[in-house]
């Protein structure tokens, strides 16, 4: 535990926390009398006095409408250190190659280069002969179930680490279903969740090209019928954890259809070449919020650099992808809102 709510994990929790919001009075706060606050939390701790204080909720609404938490600081801190000292490393341990999100040297960019290489590798075997599953879970946390969450913590870790654990979740988040966005312990939870169903894809079901990025997931295989057979079994498993598939993301595909994943469009040509696009709706997005910084800048209530940071970041996001004209064009787009 000393490596959980010991002074120097929750020190060094702090200094992690911090990065980012230090801007805010009550970090600011915290952070000056550091050494102080964490005495005094690393204390409360192990004395059993600590007491978690009250979260804020806010709905967002892009990119689509959600109810999200925060967390005091102080809070953070501790369930920071018990989020990196205890849980990522246990629970990540049994984690599939191909689970993608949420994790340190993966996420967006491993999950698109892993998703062009399964698509060379079924070139290689099949040419463009051969078939996508794509999964989309519908409602993913606001639907989870906490008795289940509860059990996997309890199955996977130290009986006082899932205590504390369960501890946390249950205090932010009442009654038996739902969790919010907002906490890394609830991304954890997230990303382990389904790694039954994952070991029971690659290995059960036998399909080595297959990865899964929190609730979105891709399998390929040569036979349509075996990967309907797939969905089948795939939808059991869901509903034995009071989830189902989101029906309009969930098919069946030729891959000379092409699908989207991650916001980019993937098409398989005749030779082999993989191209990636990003989708046309993020276009559109793009353009909208584009209008309204510098709309905004040119008001006054933003700076040009702010505005510039915030489209170059995009581009950057664009360029992973056969986005040349695009930029091009986005480029030109961008100047001439400046006029």
């Amino acid at each position: 535990m000393e490596e959980v709510i010991g002074f120097e994990a929750l020190y060094d929790s702090m200094h992690k926390c911090k990065k980012g919001v230090i801007w805010k009075e009550s970090v600011a706060h915290y952070v000056l009398n550091s050494l102080e606050e964490t005495y005094k939390l690393n204390e409360q701790l192990e004395n059993e006095t600590y007491k978690a204080r009250q979260i804020a909720k806010f709905t967002i609404t892009r990119p689509k409408k959600r109810e999200i938490i925060s967390v005091c600081f102080r809070d953070r801190v501790y369930q920071r250190s018990l989020n990196d000292n205890a849980l990522y490393p246990i629970m990540t341990n049994s984690f599939i190659r191909d689970n993608w999100a949420c994790q340190r040297g993966k996420g967006t960019d491993d999950a698109r280069d892993r998703m062009k290489l399964f698509l060379q590798r079924m070139y290689r075997k099949y040419g463009t002969e051969f078939y996508g599953l794509q999964i989309d879970v519908h409602g993913y946390y606001p639907n989870m179930r906490h008795d289940l969450t509860n059990a996997m913590l309890e199955r996977k870790l130290e009986p006082e680490i899932a205590k504390r654990a369960i501890d946390v979740l249950d205090g932010q988040y009442a009654g038996d279903v739902g969790y919010n966005p907002g906490s890394q312990m609830v991304q954890i939870v997230g990303i382990s969740a389904l790694d039954d169903h994952d070991h029971k894809i690659k290995e059960y079901l036998d399909v080595d090209e297959f990865g899964r990025y929190m609730d979105d997931s891709l399998a390929f295989h040569p036979s349509r019928e075996y990967l309907e057979y797939c969905r089948k079994v795939i939808g059991e498993i869901l509903t034995e954890k009071g989830l189902e598939f989101n029906p309009k993301k969930t098919k069946v595909f030729s891959i000379a259809d092409g699908f989207t994943f991650l916001g980019f469009k993937y098409r398989l040509t005749d030779t082999g070449k993989v191209i990636m696009i990003i989708d046309p709706k993020n276009v559109k997005e793009r353009r909208r919020i584009l209008r309204r910084l510098v709309r905004k800048a040119k008001q006054g209530e933003l700076t040009k650099a702010k505005v510039d940071e915030c489209y170059y970041a995009w581009r950057n996001h664009a360029s992973k992808g056969n986005s040349f004209k695009l930029l091009q064009r986005m480029d030109k787009y961008y100047k001439s809102l400046w006029r």
